[in-house]
């Protein structure tokens, strides 16, 4: 059983660590906390506009799911997922992810991967930066093949489709909005709308 070297709270944001060190440390509870190349990111828990949009994306999934049943295995949120990548000192937490049925590649820590995730941007630069900039980068190189950034914002959701150009992978990017189907190449026949994300958001002040 590993031993706890330290506590890490949002006084360390920023500090350096090793994927080790950030494994074997106790949070301090009611923060979220994610390592990028070596760096430590605390930040606070999204407020309810953000629960709001993840619980209308999951049931939208689920909606999907028991349409083609032999197609999800599960749906997972961000304290159930990680993207670890060891060569960059990184490991991520996504909002939301799709583990497809029949995937069999694992993590280092012996997880099976899933292969689309999501994340719902928060307000703020630092939020939007870290979704749109980092985590795009992260995620590519971990080896998702759709990354999707919801925007409420915006009111818009990007996919971001894994391709090969020329033997380097890249993403391709597809933008929906409004009453737009959200079109995916993982999830054939998907019915979920932009404006189904927004289901009583404005409700909640």
């Amino acid at each position: 059983m590993a031993t706890v070297q330290h506590r890490i709270g949002p006084a360390d944001q920023g500090r350096k660590m090793t994927l080790q060190e950030f494994w074997d440390a106790e949070e301090e509870p009611g923060y979220l906390y994610e390592l990028a190349r070596g760096v430590l990111e605390v930040s606070e828990v999204p407020g309810d506009l953000h629960w709001q949009v993840i619980h209308n994306l999951h049931e939208l999934f689920s909606l999907h799911g028991r349409r083609y049943p032999l197609l999800i295995h599960r749906i997972g949120h961000g304290s159930e997922v990680r993207y670890i990548i060891p060569e960059f000192e990184t490991d991520r937490h996504p909002d939301l992810a799709i583990l497809f049925r029949g995937e069999s590649r694992h993590d280092v820590k012996g997880r099976v991967v899933s292969v689309l995730g999501v994340e719902v941007v928060s307000p703020g630069k630092r939020s939007r930066d870290r979704d749109y900039i980092d985590k795009r980068i992260d995620y590519l190189a971990f080896g998702l093949l759709e990354y999707w950034i919801v925007d409420p914002d915006l009111r818009q959701v990007t996919v971001l489709v894994r391709r090969e150009v020329d033997g380097i992978p890249a993403w391709e990017e597809r933008i929906f909005s409004g009453e737009d189907l959200i079109l995916s190449n993982l999830l054939a026949g998907f019915a979920g709308s932009v404006n189904e994300l927004w289901t009583d958001l404005d409700s909640e002040g």
